[in-house]
């Protein structure tokens, strides 16, 4: 097979591409921080439902490793998830960091409730407060049963 046009387009996407770097470089270190912050809530979670006596409820939703996104090379995601019910935390390179879900995996994913940062910002109280309501969600829907 001849790979010259294969080669002609990665070039162009290279070429694309080469100026959104240090802002890739910025949502894969928010996806990072994102995800130690949830694994950190969820040991809060953990401690409190042990010391209720309960301790049982605190291992059993599971964080996934930071990937590249599944839509955009642009962009980072960790999954969250306890039995069938799960979400997705995306980090772009944009400045938005995109919650989706819970929802119940090979359903329909959503709800989305995208957060707008300012600047070089990793973080924010609007963000804190969508990851822990998207946390306390996934949990809820999960333990209802």
């Amino acid at each position: 097979m001849n790979t010259g046009r294969l080669e002609a387009l990665a070039r162009s996407l290279a070429e694309r591409e080469q100026g959104r770097r240090h802002d890739r470089e910025l949502a894969r270190q928010r996806a990072e921080r994102l995800r130690v912050e949830v694994e950190e809530a969820l040991q809060r979670f953990a401690a409190a439902a042990a010391a209720a006596g309960a301790p049982h409820l605190g291992h059993l939703v599971e964080v996934g490793p930071v990937e590249p996104d599944a839509k955009s090379v642009r962009a980072f995601q960790f999954l969250v998830a306890r039995g069938r019910h799960e979400g997705i935390v995306v980090s772009k390179d944009r400045g938005e960091v995109m919650i989706v879900g819970p929802y119940r995996r090979s359903q329909e994913q959503g709800p989305c409730n995208p957060v707008q940062l300012r600047g070089d910002e990793l973080g924010g109280e609007a963000l804190d407060a969508a990851l822990e309501a998207f946390l306390v969600a996934l949990i809820e829907q999960a333990y209802a049963s």
